[in-house]
């Protein structure tokens, strides 16, 4: 279903006081998990040289210590609101003092 961002925003902050959502970066004191989201490009959907909408896509990640089993309440929200995303892919954060960092990532396209 097509969301906008405004929507897309409500349904990651859905997910506090569990999972905390941060825009571009999150603080130094952020518990994990946490969420990251940012804005990755614009497409646009024209008909007749005529702009009939803006598609801006973002960038999901959840930041975890754990398994792939934190990023299940983001993929679960999303399914139950009908959202479509792209799929989760996993890979390396950061190391942070001898333990491994993951980010499991999404992208999800928004209609403006």
């Amino acid at each position: 279903m097509p969301i906008n961002f405004q929507q897309l925003r409500k349904i990651l902050k859905s997910l506090e006081p569990g999972i905390k959502a941060y825009r571009d970066e999150a603080p130094t004191s952020a518990v994990y998990p946490y969420i990251i989201y940012e804005f990755v490009n614009e497409g646009k959907k024209t008909a007749s040289n005529s702009v009939l909408y803006h598609k801006p896509l973002y960038f999901i990640a959840v930041i975890s210590d754990g398994t792939e089993s934190d990023y299940l309440p983001l993929r679960d929200v999303l399914e139950k609101r009908k959202v479509a995303y792209e799929d989760f892919i996993a890979g390396p954060f950061e190391e942070e003092n001898d333990s491994r960092i993951t980010q499991y990532i999404t992208y999800v396209r928004c209609i403006d």
